[in-house]
């Protein structure tokens, strides 16, 4: 079955968009795989960089019955984009039990066509949110390490724990991501202490430092590993290999079978 991976957490500015965007380029790059990436946010920084990829199907659709035709990916990259935009506010004045179940059948389609499913979350718990979630067989929590983000990360597990009980049961945490990590913080390096105290089995052992290289490649388009600069090269040897640790853990039985510690 194919996977459906949501990059979420209720706060913004962790990196959702941009590590989504090249965890999609991964698979499609390295492992050929055919990849659908789904922007349920309003501002649609995705769909900005993925925007020569574009299927012709916009996220809006994919809440209402019958609306969504086929969607074809490139088969040059296998990159194929349902993209975001102000039609998704929308979204969150509707009716929970119509929007929710239309989303999840939706998505079940396009997954069907494609290897993965990747789906950019906007930054808080709403209707898209929660459809997401259900939605999906895995979902990412990418965090910066400051005080404010590791008290919202705390809400996002619980969040994550609530509907797999709920109403997911197959949802999986991948992991928790740490993203624009500067090793020379000592305040970075204590809250990297205090999240691995509190959930070592969610965080993956990789980090994403600041790099000027990963926004350059958004600007342009492109997956990171695309640029030919030195520093270029240190982002995509650590995007690589957070990436294939979290695709491991994904393609494991039972990954998140245990939450312990987190309760909705």
């Amino acid at each position: 079955m194919s996977h459906v991976v949501v990059f979420g957490n209720q706060k913004g500015g962790v990196g959702k968009s941009t590590l989504s965007v090249l965890y999609a380029h991964w698979l499609a790059d390295v492992h050929r795989q055919c990849v659908c990436v789904i922007d349920l946010d309003t501002q649609a920084n995705t769909s900005k960089t993925l925007r020569r990829f574009e299927s012709g199907v916009v996220a809006a659709d994919l809440f209402e019955e019958g609306l969504i035709g086929e969607i074809a990916s490139d088969a040059a990259c296998g990159l194929a984009l349902v993209a975001g935009g102000k039609r998704l506010a929308d979204i969150e004045l509707a009716r929970p039990e119509a929007v929710i179940p239309a989303f999840r059948r939706n998505v079940a389609r396009v997954a069907r066509r494609f290897d993965t499913v990747v789906i950019d979350t906007p930054p808080a718990l709403g209707l898209r949110m929660s459809a997401a979630l259900i939605a999906a067989t895995a979902v990412v929590c990418p965090i910066e390490l400051e005080e404010y983000s590791i008290d919202g990360v705390t809400d996002m597990l619980k969040t994550i724990f609530g509907v797999r009980q709920r109403y997911n049961p197959r949802l999986q945490l991948a992991g928790i991501v740490l993203n624009r990590f500067n090793p020379h913080s000592v305040r970075q390096k204590a809250a990297m202490q205090q999240l691995v105290d509190s959930y070592r089995e969610f965080v993956i052992p990789a980090r994403i430092s600041t790099r000027s290289a990963i926004p350059e490649a958004l600007a342009s388009g492109l997956p990171v590993w695309d640029l030919p600069k030195s520093s270029a090269r240190e982002a995509s040897a650590e995007l690589k290999a957070l990436f294939g640790l979290l695709q491991q853990r994904m393609d494991s039985a039972g990954v998140g079978a245990s939450m312990t510690g987190v309760k909705a």
